[in-house]
C-alpha cells in the first residue's frame, strides 16, 4: 500500500502518496492515520519529514489533528474541491474556456441523473423557478438569481448530496460570468427557452433529451460569455490606443 520515499523533497512526496491513498479510497473520511513513527518507518523517512507532511495536509484541510488522539482524515466539504477553480479564474486569463469545457463534461450527466431520479416535488420546484426567472426578466432584471437556483434544483434532483454540493460550488465560482451572460434581453430569453427544454425533458424522465438540452444550454452560454470577453478585450484595446495617442500628442506637437 505504501512505498519507500526516494525523491529529494521528501515531505512533499509523503503528501502526494497520502493524496493518492485518499483518492483510491484506502483512507476514508474519519479514518485515523498511522502514528508519526509508523509512517516514518513505512516511508523510510525521518519523523521530521513526516511532521512537515502532516502539517501540509492539515493546512490543505485534508486531515484533522486531535490532541492526544492522532491525525484523522477530514470529512471534506465538496466546496473545497471547487475552490481551486475559483483561483484558476483569478490567475489564468483563459481559464474560463477550460471551466466551460469542464461544465460540458459534468452538467449534462447531472441533468441525465436528474431525469432518472427527479420527484414530482423536484419538478414542481423547477417550474416555480422558471416562473421566477420570467418574472425577474419582465421586471428588467437579468434573472440570474432564478437561473442559479434552477441549476441548483437540478443538482438536488439527482438525490446525490455530493453532486448537490459540487453544483453549489460551481455556481459560486461562475456567478460573475453568469451575470455577464444575461446582460441583453435576447440572451435572457434564450436562457429561459433553454431552461424550459431542460425541465421538460426531466419531467418526462427522458435522460437522453435532458443530457442534450443541458449540453446545448451550456454551449450557448459559453458562446455568449466568451464573445462578451472578446468584445470587452477589443474595446479595452481600442481605448488604450486612444489614451496612448492622447498622451503622445504633446510629444509630437511641432514647436512654435
Amino acid at each position: 500500500m505504501l512505498r519507500a520515499i526516494k525523491k529529494t523533497r521528501i515531505h512533499e512526496e509523503v503528501v502526494t502518496q497520502i493524496h493518492e491513498l485518499i483518492r483510491e479510497g484506502r483512507f476514508k473520511a474519519g479514518d485515523q492515520l498511522p502514528s508519526e513513527r509508523e509512517l516514518a518507518e513505512t516511508f523510510k523517512v525521518s519523523r521530521t519529514s513526516v511532521r512537515e507532511a502532516l502539517r501540509a495536509l492539515e493546512t490543505q484541510g485534508l486531515i484533522i489533528s486531535r490532541t492526544g488522539m492522532g491525525n484523522f482524515i477530514a470529512d471534506l466539504p465538496i466546496e473545497s474541491l471547487v475552490a481551486p477553480l475559483a483561483q484558476l479564474l483569478i490567475e489564468e486569463k483563459d481559464a474560463l474556456a477550460d471551466i466551460f469545457e469542464l461544465r460540458k463534461l459534468i452538467e449534462p450527466q447531472i441533468a441525465t441523473l436528474a431525469a432518472e431520479r427527479a420527484t414530482s416535488r423536484d419538478i414542481q420546484r423547477m417550474k416555480q423557478l422558471l416562473d421566477k426567472q420570467r418574472e425577474q426578466v419582465q421586471r428588467g432584471d437579468t434573472g440570474v438569481d432564478a437561473d442559479s437556483e434552477l441549476h441548483f434544483a437540478i443538482g438536488q434532483a439527482t438525490q446525490n448530496h455530493a453532486i448537490e454540493k459540487l453544483v453549489s460550488g460551481l455556481l459560486e465560482v461562475l456567478s460573475h460570468s453568469r451575470e455577464e451572460s444575461l446582460q441583453t434581453a435576447g440572451r435572457r430569453q434564450a436562457s429561459i427557452d433553454s431552461h424550459l427544454a431542460i425541465v421538460a425533458a426531466i419531467e418526462k424522465h427522458d435522460e437522453a433529451r435532458a443530457r442534450e438540452a443541458m449540453r446545448y444550454h451550456i454551449e450557448q452560454v459559453e458562446q455568449n460569455v466568451l464573445l462578451l470577453k472578446k468584445e470587452k478585450s477589443a474595446t479595452g484595446h481600442n481605448t488604450r490606443r486612444q489614451i496612448d495617442a492622447s498622451v503622445d500628442l504633446p510629444l509630437n506637437k511641432p514647436e512654435v
